[in-house]
């Protein structure tokens, strides 16, 4: 038998069991419908593989826990579990991180009242450091202007983007008096200077309900990002959002499958960010049965769903989801 036939009815074969994983499900059968269209358009474009990212990249904090915002949803909760790089120790944390064998290094940090993550403020300094270590350099960077995105450029390798498609959101949730426009301007202003983008759609920020986020796939779909990543919300305990529900499973699946039919030849990848438990171990087979061929940290089920349907799972440490692996 050929390489291409046998690879062919390996195809088949896992189409079989996803549709079938798929019927058991329970969502309704519109949604399990256009499940099964995503799956096939997956299958048409990344085949019979997907990749797990088993650790990602650190996370440090360029303001460490200072933020100028104080969003609903995190109010700095999430910058007390960051390496805290403000006051010149970055140079010191990323040298570390290359000795000790790390590949990259996850900038982030507190946000300015314009809604950019300050980054740009200290860019001499980052690229030395990329100079130095050769470490791949992320960033959150919240929106930036055209001169912002031109700081960037020399030393950024991935841009990750949060992209809010209501502006309800962003004024209800992250207090911003921006526009969805400001979100557009920004993927624009990336991608004119030459920064790869990794622009990441956030399912239920607004209290746990879908509020934009189709309108988020439409404006990132225009940029043909290197990647699209879903990031799921997690209400968080201290924080004003901390009583809102995990958004319905159905709901994570309506976006991804949007997606994933917006935008066929885009990997599509199931951020870290996203609840734990039962709920995780549901969302991602849920996931990779709307057509997610990279996930970050996967659950157990994860592994047993895609051997169970014959996915080839592809294994890598220490890499951002937001970075392809040649497989």
């Amino acid at each position: 038998m050929s390489e291409i036939r046998r690879r062919l009815e390996n195809v088949d074969m896992i189409r079989k069991r996803a549709l079938e994983k798929i019927e058991e499900l329970d969502l309704s059968k519109t949604t399990k419908k256009e499940m099964s269209r995503s799956f096939e358009v997956r299958l048409d474009s990344f085949s019979d593989g997907i990749v797990f990212y088993r650790s990602p990249f650190t996370p440090v904090s360029v303001t460490g826990t200072g933020c100028e915002l104080n969003c609903k949803h995190c109010e700095k909760h999430y910058l007390k579990h960051m390496l805290d790089a403000s006051h010149g120790k970055l140079s010191a944390i990323a040298h570390n991180l290359a000795v000790r064998g790390h590949r990259g290094i996850l900038l982030s940090g507190g946000s300015r009242t314009d809604g950019s993550v300050p980054t740009y403020e200290i860019s001499d300094e980052i690229h030395r450091i990329k100079d130095d270590t050769h470490l791949k350099i992320s960033a959150h960077t919240g929106i930036v202007t055209d001169e912002q995105a031109e700081r960037l450029s020399p030393w950024l390798d991935m841009a990750l983007v949060d992209c809010i498609g209501s502006e309800a959101t962003i004024s209800g949730i992250l207090g911003l008096p921006n526009t969805v426009d400001d979100y557009d301007s920004t993927l624009r202003f990336l991608t004119e200077n030459g920064i790869p983008i990794a622009p990441h759609i956030i399912v239920g920020l607004n209290h746990g309900k879908l509020d934009g986020e189709f309108s988020a796939i439409e404006m990132v779909k225009k940029y043909k990002p290197d990647v699209v990543v879903i990031v799921v919300f997690i209400p968080t305990k201290g924080t004003a959002c901390a009583d809102a529900p995990s958004p319905l499973l159905e709901d994570v699946a309506k976006v991804i499958i949007r997606a994933r039919q917006e935008m066929p030849d885009i990997p599509l990848s199931l951020s870290c960010v996203r609840p734990g438990g039962r709920y995780r171990s549901q969302l991602d087979e849920c996931a990779i049965l709307c057509g997610i061929d990279r996930i970050a940290v996967p659950s157990r089920s994860a592994y047993k769903l895609c051997k169970d349907v014959g996915l080839e799972i592809h294994e890598v440490d220490k890499l951002c989801c937001s970075y392809e692996v040649i497989v």
